[in-house]
């Protein structure tokens, strides 16, 4: 089967073909390279909106005591069934978005919990077939769970305090001394908030952080960041190495870093190996940081995170290597 998109749809030729759904925006650059690979491997990827759920695709769920459980994906055409389907890649979902014709601000958001409860329903039926199984993905997506897991599979961690209380903030740092930093629990989807240094006009703000809690830890004396992507085991590392003069403590906010791939030591290697598999994952974006003395240390596991600019800059094969994993399906 070839799928041919028009607009957000797609029109099927065949339906013998391994077939995998991506649930990411249209334009998602990891859904689509996957896709390409996915199509030159046999399969046929269909790239899923799922903010255009329920407006414009159908789902149907069937279940009874005496009968498989199936379901049907579709719109304009297209028809997704369990028959046909290996993996589902839970890349980048959107919020459900009810259809314009629902007017009323109540119903819409009504509308917008069913669409949820639906979709994730199904893809909680669906197990193992999804990177990442999505009980797995909503649970790993709390850092200070990832800060645990890491600790019991042997990751060094920074000291951290996560907190709302500015008077237990004032003891940590009094505690840890110089060279702490903050950051958020989540991203915001306005702007990059990078990690910081506690600086004397932030500790001028400390009582802030009764609005909204914080995450404070020690500061690690780095000489470069490692993002350690681990899929099924697989593990692609690359190193992240300052450049100028101005080093900042998050590397996203580095314009002049540059990438080398990068070999683990392999105790560092199979302790992350472990706490992905600790945490129910099939994949995550692990960052981690090197010190002078060549320890690492464990910062968090993104289960969304970016891979292709080290698939780019040092040519790690990432999407093949998604690409393959999303055909293992049941089958």
């Amino acid at each position: 089967m070839r799928l041919t998109r028009s607009d957000h749809c797609v029109t099927a030729e065949d339906t013998h073909r391994p077939q995998v759904v991506i649930v990411a925006p249209v334009d998602d650059p990891h859904a689509c390279v996957v896709a390409k690979r996915l199509e030159t491997l046999g399969a046929d990827a269909l790239i899923v909106d799922s903010a255009l759920f329920p407006s414009e695709w159908g789902l149907s769920l069937h279940t009874a005591n005496d009968e498989p459980a199936r379901f049907l994906l579709s719109c304009d055409g297209v028809r997704i069934d369990d028959e046909g389907l290996y993996g589902v890649w839970w890349r980048r979902p959107q919020r459900f978005l009810p259809s314009p014709e629902v007017r009323e601000e109540r119903v819409r958001r009504f509308v917008t919990v069913e669409a949820r409860a639906a979709f994730e329903g199904w893809l909680h039926c669906l197990g193992e077939r999804v990177i990442n199984p999505v009980a797995a993905d909503n649970a790993a997506g709390h850092k200070l769970l990832q800060l645990q897991y890491a600790a019991r599979a042997g990751l060094r961690i920074p000291r951290s305090l996560a907190t709302n209380n500015p008077d237990d903030v004032r003891d940590f740092i009094n505690a840890a001394g110089p060279g702490i930093v903050y950051k958020p629990f989540t991203a915001a989807n306005w702007q990059l908030i990078p990690t910081r240094r506690v600086s004397a006009d932030a500790l001028q703000h400390v009582d802030s952080v009764s609005y909204a809690p914080v995450i404070f830890q020690e500061e690690i004396r780095k000489v470069a960041d490692i993002r350690a992507n681990v899929l099924d085991g697989e593990v692609f590392a690359v190193c992240i190495e300052p450049t100028g003069p101005d080093r900042p403590i998050d590397w996203r906010a580095d314009p002049a870093r540059r990438y080398l791939a990068h070999e683990l030591p392999a105790d560092v290697e199979s302790s992350l190996v472990a706490l992905v598999a600790d945490l129910g994952l099939r994949f995550a974006a692990c960052d981690l940081a090197l010190t002078g003395d060549g320890t690492y240390v464990f910062f968090e596991a993104n289960t969304g995170g970016q891979w292709l600019f080290a698939e780019i800059m040092v040519g790690q094969e990432i999407s093949w290597a998604f690409a393959r994993a999303l055909l293992r399906g049941p089958h």
